[in-house]
């Protein structure tokens, strides 16, 4: 299907007619130097160490990212910085003096600044050396989309903004992927599995007008959206299955958390309420298990259960982990930077962060249960005949045993192996001189005590606020034992007024983080989601949107989604469509010469991103690919096999590998020991759940390959599809291994590809005719006519497997 397109000569010349006519189609196009564009980041880079924030390391009393400060006369009678007169301004001296012992940054640094970068200092106090507020702590104002409206390019503001910073750069948009590319990319981004070959052939031959939107809204309506989406929570959530160092308890029910995420991605809770119950769920009116479950987030911090370690300073350990959480997951701050000091670049002090520590030093874990569906009635059930019987049994002693039967009842009642010396006497006694029958009873009714059915175990990991809060202070130097001032619940001051009662509790912070009047929320979370689908954040810098963060790359967009994501009840499915639906989104992910050398890291956003899958969807396409994938969501995790090294060096060993089909679920379920995690997804840059992950790293290493050629998951995956292709019903080879294409890369092979493997196949097939054994190591223990045939598919079926392609989303 073809999109309706004006020809970019048109664009370029609608461009044109509105700068004739005055109109601005990008607002940061004003000459000049910026403060907040070029003059914070090296103020950040190079002096707010010494001259920021942090009063206990400033120097000289000066303080370089406040302009009262910056321009007031220094107990030297110097003046830092001069509006208009840079020739009296002792900071562009300092950074410019060839002499080392005046030199700024000291030399003993080893840092100093290009003649370009002084001079940008030069022409900013030339210009009147005016502050601005940092760009991210700045109210958010609703940006007018540069008016391109009437291009064909242009679907939806998304596109207005995106094309007004191409056409500033002088660059056009790349056309739009192909039809196959777009459904894997899509089927990737929103399900993290790739599309199945019946859906690629009916995109394909889809040729209504609306045949695109009605993909993206069915993906978004798939139940494994929510395993996708959830997986990029639960990494910032640093989610595991066991408490970390080195006792390493495993969690036996951590994963009811990963379920509720799971299920909150799927319904689309909106995100107000999706970090509300996070951090609060308890506190919300006659709070539900499942709201209080949510609170489980709170609960991913690692644990240290050893023998002899101070328990109150690790528990501190984990409050401070839950702040610097939020801190990178809502604000995009460095808040655990202020944990020892105040922060050195930007506007937060120690005190703010103790402030910050209070709302969770005042809750205590709680383990509460929570039955499973069917758990609870199925205990119900069989409580209610144990209870008919339980009755039936005493009437039938109280008539037997008469005046004795409740203290023969009590009696019975416990345990043989926790029964008083009374208790066993009067048993005996009472039994002694009764009839067979008697006897069969108290017997009887002893055996059914026993059999009393025992309520649900399953317990979700929660906290609950404390009835006598704990007193909270400010750690002098990050040390617990060394106390400061006291300090009460609060919110840094350089952001909008936390609006709570005399005690400010967690729920209050909740509600303040997603408050429409504090920018930070929305803004980061717009560009968690821009990130998953483009590979790079609009702020590259995902979690530090401070001074030592980068600048977004497109500001007004950014601000744009930001305020269409609360004005849009904040759906996350509603802002993904959104994105998903654009001309931006759709484009080719092909590298074009112009670009390689001017914006390599596609800034700009003039093409798509190609970038590696992660580490647990390269397994799932495996999986998925051979037809042995279970797509069952939820529940236990699962253990594959792996080495029994691994397990060794943890003093939790037991590794139960997984049975039956549970063995082939998806990567997000396999259990997640933090002392040893399966190796297979390190290996592919799964975070290691220590610390909240905004952002995966992406390496490549031979490592890799060889995982892809030789771990047994993959050998099996490739040889279940060989197997398949083996025995599928197509008769050619042409269409088995269109077949292959489709269920591997989701595209169908080009003719040189499929010559090329023609090749190959009959090379194999000759080579394992002639060598039973190597065919028989490959395929398996079958029939000899067929046996060299079926590992020469096996071995067509690892090519595939082990493309480049295969584990790239495009």
């Amino acid at each position: 299907m073809s999109f309706p397109r004006q020809s970019f000569h048109a664009v370029w010349l609608l461009c044109l007619l509105l700068s004739a006519a005055g109109m601005t189609v990008q607002a940061d196009e004003s000459p000049g130097v910026d403060f907040s564009r070029d003059v914070r980041p090296l103020l950040s880079q190079y002096c707010y160490a010494c001259h920021g924030p942090d009063e206990g390391s400033r120097q000289a009393g000066l303080r370089l990212d406040r302009a009262d400060v910056a321009m007031s006369v220094l107990e030297s009678g110097q003046t830092a910085i001069v509006p208009g007169q840079p020739q009296s301004s002792e900071l562009l001296a300092r950074v410019s003096s060839p002499d080392p012992d005046l030199q700024m940054p000291p030399t003993s640094t080893g840092h100093s600044l290009s003649a370009e970068q002084q001079n940008v200092l030069r022409k900013w106090i030339e210009s009147g050396a005016k502050f601005d507020d940092h760009w991210s702590f700045r109210p958010i104002v609703a940006p007018v989309p540069p008016p391109l409206n009437d291009s064909g390019w242009i679907r939806n503001p998304i596109d207005a903004f995106v094309l007004a910073k191409l056409q500033h750069e002088g660059v056009q948009p790349s056309p739009e992927a192909d039809r196959s590319t777009l459904l894997r990319r899509l089927s990737l981004d929103l399900l993290g599995l790739p599309p199945q070959p019946a859906e690629v052939t009916g995109f394909l031959s889809d040729n209504s007008p609306d045949a695109y939107e009605r993909l993206v809204d069915r993906l978004l309506a798939s139940p494994h959206f929510g395993e996708r989406w959830g997986r990029h929570w639960l990494d910032l959530a640093h989610y595991a299955d066991s408490d970390g160092y080195l006792g390493d308890t495993f969690r036996d029910y951590a994963w009811l958390y990963r379920d509720w995420v799971i299920d909150a991605v799927n319904r689309d809770l909106p995100f107000d309420q999706f970090t509300i119950q996070q951090l609060a769920g308890d506190l919300l009116p006659n709070a539900t298990v499942k709201e209080k479950t949510a609170t489980g987030f709170l609960r991913n911090t690692m644990r240290n259960t050893e023998a002899g370690v101070d328990l109150e300073e690790y528990r501190l350990k984990e409050i401070v982990d839950r702040v610097s959480t939020v801190g990178v997951g809502w604000l995009g701050l460095s808040l655990g930077c202020a944990e020892c000091h105040s922060h050195k670049f930007d506007p937060i002090s120690q005190r703010e962060f103790y402030q910050l520590f209070a709302f969770f030093n005042d809750a205590d874990d709680v383990d509460i249960h929570a039955p499973l569906p069917g758990e609870l009635e199925t205990y119900q059930s069989r409580l209610a005949a144990w209870t008919a019987d339980q009755s039936r049994l005493q009437m039938e002693l109280t008539k037997v045993f008469a005046s004795d039967s409740d203290a023969l009842r009590t009696a019975l009642n416990v345990d043989t192996k926790k029964r008083s010396a009374e208790q066993k006497t009067l048993i005996e006694s009472l039994l002694k001189n009764a009839d067979e029958a008697a006897s069969q009873l108290a017997s009887e009714y002893e055996r059914h005590v026993g059999q009393k059915p025992t309520p649900p175990a399953t317990k979700a990991m929660t906290v609950a606020r404390r009835e006598a809060p704990r007193t909270s202070w400010i750690h002098v130097r990050g040390d617990y034992r060394n106390r400061g001032e006291d300090v009460r619940p609060g919110t840094p001051s350089v952001l909008p007024p936390l609006v709570a009662g005399e005690s400010p509790h967690r729920l209050d912070l909740a509600r303040w983080l997603v408050d429409p009047q504090n920018p930070l929320t929305p803004r980061v979370t717009v560009n968690h989601m821009w990130k998953h689908l483009f590979g790079r954040g609009l702020v590259a810098t995902v979690d530090n949107f401070g001074s030592g963060g980068e600048a977004p790359s497109h500001p007004e967009l950014l601000d744009w989604l930001a305020i269409e994501f609360m004005n849009r009840g904040w759906s996350r499915k509603a802002l993904i469509r959104l994105i998903l639906t654009s001309s931006t989104y759709r484009q080719t992910s092909a590298v074009r010469e112009e670009l390689i050398s001017r914006d390599p890291l596609n800034v700009w956003l003039a093409r798509q991103s190609r970038f590696r899958l992660e580490a647990e969807n390269v397994r799932d396409a495996a999986l998925a690919a051979s037809g042995l994938l279970n797509r069952s969501i939820g529940g236990p995790g699962i253990r594959p096999p792996q080495p029994d090294y691994v397990a060794s060096i943890s003093r939790n060993t037991e590794w139960k590998v997984s049975t039956g089909p549970d063995l082939y679920r998806r990567g997000m379920y396999i259990v997640f020991r933090r002392a040893t995690p399966y190796p297979m997804l390190l290996t592919f840059d799964a975070p290691d759940s220590t610390v909240a992950c905004t952002a995966r790293e992406r390496s490549n290493s031979p490592l890799q390959a060889l995982t892809l050629l030789n771990d047994p998951v993959f050998l099996e995956c490739a040889a279940a599809l060989g197997t398949a292709l083996h025995n599928s019903q197509h008769s050619t080879f042409d269409e088995r291994l269109t077949e292959a294409f489709l269920r591997t890369v989701g595209r169908v092979p080009q003719p040189a590809e499929a010559l090329r493997l023609n090749r190959f196949f009959q090379d194999r097939w000759q080579q394992f005719a002639a060598d039973s054994q190597a065919a028989r190591e490959l395929a398996g223990d079958v029939s000899e006519a067929n046996l060299a045939e079926r590992a020469a598919w096996i071995a067509t079926a690892r090519v595939l497997m082990n493309l480049d392609e295969f584990i790239n989303r495009e």
